[in-house]
């Protein structure tokens, strides 16, 4: 049998201080294909790259704004936001170790189920 990696976009949404690449290196480390996306200034340019991608997480790291309508734009992706305050997003942290235990769970969940998707 072989193991489907979990594929991960991280970006960083009007921020741009590294924090990114913390979190793709502890997820790497746990087993996670990541891409990072590096700093982007729009939703649409979230989405643009998710539809390259074809994740199966988006990961957003946001300064002072979050992106608007992602979920509804994209619903086949599971979300995540990382940064301060409250956010719109239905999984949302405040550190990179609580992002990253949350997608370490998401993996151990889907690592056997096969892909609906054709890659």
């Amino acid at each position: 049998m072989t193991r489907r990696l979990l594929r991960v976009v991280l970006a960083e949404f009007e921020v741009a201080d590294g924090s990114a690449v913390a979190l793709g290196r502890a997820l790497r480390d746990d087993g996670v294909e990541v891409v990072y996306a590096g700093r982007l200034d729009t939703a649409d340019q979230l989405v643009r790259t998710v539809e390259q991608e074809d994740p199966d997480i988006l990961g957003v790291l946001c300064g002072a704004s979050e992106p608007e309508g992602l979920a509804e734009t994209l619903p086949g992706v599971l979300l995540f936001a990382v940064g301060n305050g409250p956010s719109g997003f239905e999984n949302a942290f405040e550190s990179l170790e609580e992002a990253s235990n949350w997608v370490s769970g998401v993996r151990s969940h889907t690592v056997e189920t096969p892909s609906d998707r054709v890659r």
